[in-house]
């Protein structure tokens, strides 16, 4: 079939015409002074796991002939780096600065999808080079792709890009812990007018570091979220995130490799990074033999008119719920529809919408009727929830922890192993839920944690 010239342009102006308008793009972005302070500092840049995984990745949709530029979401976070700081060296690990000295050593963690709606998410960890951590930053850019007619899919992943390119050298430039680095490595003297913020005493907890280590289960893999503050005015849910970086280090040492746990805190912790890992990431790589583990901490939230449960984001809304949350039931049927042979699930949320780590949408009640947060009965899932769903969490402050996960993981560690040394289900319950009866009480408050699925496996067998 001929198409006439006035026929393409037709055609091409129709197209123009119901293409989606550019988002609306922060009216600050990119007009931020380069700090002169980072100008001065020599960066070592390593790019992890993730970042290799997602260049084979990208690479492969290349050969598909859907994008043009797999390596532009790459070329524009080193050019970042390069913008920020005085001089920039690749290297792969960290004991290579040996041969390549640098100040500060970067590791960049890239994950990008390729869908209906594009997605690129940027970490980069700060490190001196002996491996003490500085600061970690975090950027994420999404683009709605309106029509794969249109202008192809690259198109949209470079709008994707550029959203969380801007965020990223946003967040370094504006990194206090970055300039404050550089201010000690040069010499300069602190600013007499500025007073220095009083230190806040560091909490340490008996839980954050693993009592036993298991030998590593290359097919067992984990999602560990901790939503601590939201992009909104929602309350802080007060210790999520040292929740959650805790039971990561249980999870390795129960022999999850390092590579198959992603670790979602701050804005990391999107809904559509949520649902890339619940939808994409874990089905793609679960086999038949794993063990799969989700973890929350964070806010809960119940839906007034239907009385579902839903997880809520980073950047989460509970006026806007189906929007802007993760349904629970969701979260099941998708963890549920893996071929792993098991699934855990352990909730550090509430969601009677009273306080606690839950919320509510504005001008609603409290409900007094039950919210609907349990599993389906003879499911593969196996599920720990923090509380009753018509009851309030708690923290415990002197541990920095909620207190439901502060004896979760010590039961995890060791307190409660049956007499052969095994944990099961039944034997962690029992051990868990008079604790924080009891801690909960203390302040006041009722919360009884909840068992519900396939409880006959040992979670913990140091025999195998």
């Amino acid at each position: 079939m001929k198409i006439s010239v006035l026929g393409a342009a037709t055609l091409v102006a129709l197209l123009i015409g119901c293409a989606e308008p550019p988002a609306r793009k922060d009216p600050f972005a990119n007009l931020q002074a380069t700090n002169p302070a980072l100008k001065k500092l020599s960066v070592a840049l390593i790019l992890s796991e993730n970042t290799k995984d997602a260049r084979a990745y990208l690479d492969t949709r290349h050969l598909a002939g859907k994008i043009d530029h797999p390596d532009r979401v790459f070329t524009e976070a080193v050019d970042v780096f390069r913008r920020g700081f005085g001089d920039v060296v690749k290297v792969d690990r960290l004991s290579d600065l040996n041969s390549h000295p640098a100040d500060l050593a970067v590791v960049l963690d890239v994950y990008a999808k390729i869908a209906t709606t594009m997605m690129v998410d940027y970490k980069a960890i700060f490190m001196t080079p002996d491996g003490r951590q500085i600061d970690a930053v975090q950027a994420h850019g999404t683009q709605s792709q309106l029509s794969y007619i249109s202008f192809g899919l690259g198109s949209y992943l470079d709008d994707a890009t550029n959203k969380a390119r801007d965020q990223l050298e946003s967040a370094i430039q504006s990194s206090a812990k970055l300039a404050e680095f550089a201010r000690v490595k040069s010499g300069a003297p602190q600013a007499a007018s500025v007073a220095a913020a009083p230190a806040e005493p560091e909490i340490r907890s008996d839980v954050d570091v693993p009592g036993r280590r298991l030998a590593e289960r290359p097919d067992d893999f984990a999602l560990v979220v901790g939503v601590e503050k939201y992009s909104n005015d929602l309350p802080s849910a007060q210790f999520a995130e040292r929740d959650a970086r805790a039971v990561k280090a249980h999870l390795l040492a129960l022999g999850v490799p390092e590579r198959n746990v992603k670790f979602l805190i701050g804005s990391r912790a999107s809904l559509s990074a949520l649902s890339a890992y619940l939808e994409d990431w874990l089905p793609r790589n679960v086999k038949d033999d794993s063990r799969v583990y989700f973890y929350f901490s964070g806010h809960g939230a119940p839906s007034p008119e239907s009385g579902q449960a839903y997880l809520v984001p980073w950047d989460g809304n509970p006026n806007f719920l189906d929007k802007t949350a993760l349904p629970v039931k969701k979260l099941y049927a998708d963890l549920g529809a893996l071929k792993a042979r098991r699934v855990v699930i352990a909730l550090d949320s509430c969601f009677s919408g009273a306080g606690g780590r839950s919320v509510l949408a504005a001008g609603a009640r409290p409900l007094v009727t039950k919210v609907d947060a349990s599993i389906a009965p003879g499911s593969k899932l196996l599920l720990f929830a923090a509380a009753s769903p018509s009851e309030i969490t708690s923290t415990l402050p002197e541990q920095g922890h909620g207190i439901f996960t502060y004896y979760f993981l010590k039961g995890l560690s060791g307190a409660a192993a049956t007499a052969s040394g095994s944990i099961t289900p039944r034997s962690l319950y029992a051990y868990l839920k008079p604790r924080v009866q009891d801690a909960a009480s203390r302040q006041n408050r009722d919360q009884t944690p909840v068992l519900e699925g396939a409880v006959q496996d040992a979670l913990v067998d140091p025999s195998r």
